[in-house]
């Protein structure tokens, strides 16, 4: 039986095998890698040695690869390119570099919460790299357990003993209604949704199932006309006069292309409470706790007053 010892791949022996293939000879990659012709030979000759193949025929003053020589070259690539990764990671942090920070939202709170925020961290935190990921809250609040997103914000309640949860923001829901509902009383209940045409998000939302327990606590059975998964969406909807429906205020607050829409306070009122959530074993790393305390500030917007207002486009 014979055994091949393997010792560490040495990376300048693999660069000096590709400068022989792609000079054609010893003596044109001696002066592409600035060595002596004896140095490189010696390079090929211990890299054969350690493979346990012949990599290159020397046919006069010419080299070519061989079957083994050509593959091994592919792998070189792969390797140097492995390396040069390597070294740019580490001059990132070397010179100041954060890392990478996976974040998960909902769509809302990416479209009208979060911007101020990400536009700050991003002028003054140039070393911070920053992913976005938005989903329904389930779906963000898993992806946080399994460790492929390294913080959220999303609704609560969150029930789970591996999350270190920190609340954020508790708002109030708001009535949306077309312009033409201007006789709405100042506050609404479950009942004026019994009579009018119900618009509300698609059943995976954590928010709509608020909603509709809402609804059903009113004696109200819901039953939409139309169920969609973006509450902007609903929102163009409602201002197009096509029914009503239950939105947070940031959303409802929001410019719509034609015709505006109504709010009202709910009564009884649907707290929204938007938290922080990561794993809480996760190591807190500088640019993990930039955004979280980054996300914290969001605050400072407090409870939008509930009263009855009006969004124009």
């Amino acid at each position: 039986m014979i055994r091949i010892i393997m010792r560490s791949l040495n990376l300048d022996q693999l660069r000096a095998l590709q400068a022989v293939v792609d000079a054609g000879g010893f003596t044109a990659a001696a002066k592409r890698l600035s060595l002596s012709q004896p140095a490189v030979s010696t390079q090929i000759r211990e890299l054969e040695q350690r493979l346990g193949v012949r990599l290159l025929e020397r046919l006069g003053k010419r080299a070519f690869p061989t079957a083994a020589g050509l593959e091994a070259i592919a792998h070189g690539r792969r390797i140097a390119q492995e390396a040069a990764a390597l070294e740019a990671a580490m001059r990132r942090h070397r010179d100041g570099h954060l890392g990478q920070v996976r974040l998960g939202v909902g769509a809302h709170i990416l479209v009208h919460l979060l911007p101020p925020v990400l536009k700050e961290l991003h002028e003054t935190q140039p070393g911070l790299e920053i992913t976005i990921q938005t989903g329904v809250a389930a779906e963000i609040r898993q992806m946080v357990v399994e460790n492929t997103l390294d913080l959220a914000l999303i609704t609560m309640p969150i029930d789970d003993t591996l999350l270190a949860v920190t609340p954020v923001l508790s708002v109030p829901l708001l009535a949306v209604m077309p312009q033409t509902e201007r006789e709405a009383p100042a506050t609404v209940g479950p009942g004026f949704f019994a009579q009018r045409t119900l618009i509300l998000l698609d059943t995976r939302s954590l928010l709509e199932r608020m909603i509709r327990d809402w609804l059903r606590a009113g004696g109200v059975e819901p039953r939409p006309a139309m169920e969609l998964g973006n509450p902007d969406a609903i929102r163009n909807v409602v201002a197009a006069g096509l029914g009503v429906s239950i939105l947070p205020p940031e959303v409802a607050a929001a410019p719509v292309p034609a015709g505006g829409v109504l709010t009202r306070p709910l009564a009884p009122a649907i707290l929204q409470e938007t938290a922080i959530i990561q794993r809480r074993d996760k190591p807190d790393a500088p640019g993990l706790r930039i955004v979280r305390e980054a996300l914290a500030g969001l605050r400072r917007l407090g409870a939008p007053p509930a009263r009855p207002s009006r969004g124009r486009a």
